[in-house]
């Protein structure tokens, strides 16, 4: 899978100079940047139909400044509407869900499916000073839709930072909230279960794109 991997990538490269420019020019649709929202920019492909639920952003002190991991994009060239970040009531216009053309090894229960961006989605004004180099080091994930009923999220690791564990737990659930109620209006917990994560710059096989990962199983479909 590799090596078929590999020599895919090199016949990309070829093609359209690069995987990011095969990205959005391609599999994304997003070349042009002045297109408006109602031009049926294809959205959500591959993901489940559900409606997006209003939510309050969560934001925080901006520490200094730290590079966009994806180009600017406006709505009808009006820069002024540009998110700074990503979140859960993000319009769709800034946000697409696929499935991954290259899926990890995992069961053939499970769906592998990548939300791209055109935003940050990890950005200072959701990710607390205090636990910025942490969420530097982990990124963001979690679990939704668990057999137990219940939300799993990162717990605060006592070797990492010196801050107060109630703290530094509120605050990691501050910089996870968007992404997490993203999963959710997008595969409901009713339906199905998933893993989530976000990896952080260094660790971005596509650094210039803004993306995150989602694994998901229904509920009713057998284990295998």
């Amino acid at each position: 899978m590799q090596i078929r991997y590999d020599t895919w990538i090199e016949g990309i490269k070829a093609q359209h100079g690069s995987i990011v420019n095969y990205l959005v020019n391609i599999r994304l649709g997003w070349q042009d940047r002045s297109v408006s929202p109602s031009d049926g920019l294809p959205i959500n492909e591959g993901a489940p139909d559900q409606k997006y639920i209003t939510t309050d952003a969560c934001p925080l002190p901006t520490p200094p400044p730290t590079r966009p991991f994806t180009p600017s994009y406006s709505i009808n060239g009006d820069e002024s509407s540009i998110p700074k970040y990503f979140t859960s009531t993000l319009p769709s216009f800034y946000v697409k869900i696929l499935p991954n053309d290259w899926p990890y090894s995992i069961p053939l229960a499970v769906k592998h499916f990548v939300f791209w961006s055109k935003v940050p989605i990890i950005h200072p004004g959701l990710v607390h000073p205090k636990i910025w180099e942490q969420v530097g080091i982990d990124g963001l994930w979690g679990f939704t839709g668990s057999p137990e009923g219940r939300t799993r999220t990162p717990r605060p690791n006592k070797n990492k930072t010196d801050l107060d564990p109630e703290e530094e737990e509120s605050l990691l659930k501050i910089a996870h909230h968007e992404v997490e109620l993203f999963v959710k209006n997008n595969w409901n917990e009713d339906e199905w279960e998933t893993a989530w994560f976000v990896n952080p710059p260094r660790l971005q096989s596509i650094p210039g794109l803004a993306h995150g990962h989602v694994f998901a199983r229904r509920k009713d479909t057998p284990t295998v």
